[in-house]
């Protein structure tokens, strides 16, 4: 199960939270690409200070959605552990 699907499915499999569309899905998974590419997220398990002053800098924030992107992601890589 890759990123998007995860996301589109997590609800259903943790049993909490909001249901995730195909679009939010793709945005979330854009977001993390490009924090990737911009060296913010490295494949950390955890989301620190200094990421999130630097999304903070670079982008317009105004609902975390870059935290939660990262967070889901690290979320993702603990469930492919586990399954």
């Amino acid at each position: 199960m890759d990123f998007i699907q995860y996301l589109i499915n997590r609800q259903s499999m943790r049993k909490e939270g909001r249901k995730i569309g195909e679009v939010s899905a793709n945005q979330y998974n854009n977001r993390l690409d490009n924090l990737k590419k911009r060296g913010i997220y490295n494949g950390e398990d955890h989301l620190t200070e200094d990421m999130i002053l630097q999304i903070n800098d670079i982008y317009a924030n105004k609902t975390s959605e870059y935290e939660r992107t990262i967070n889901y992601y690290i979320e993702y890589k603990h469930y492919l552990e586990n399954h």
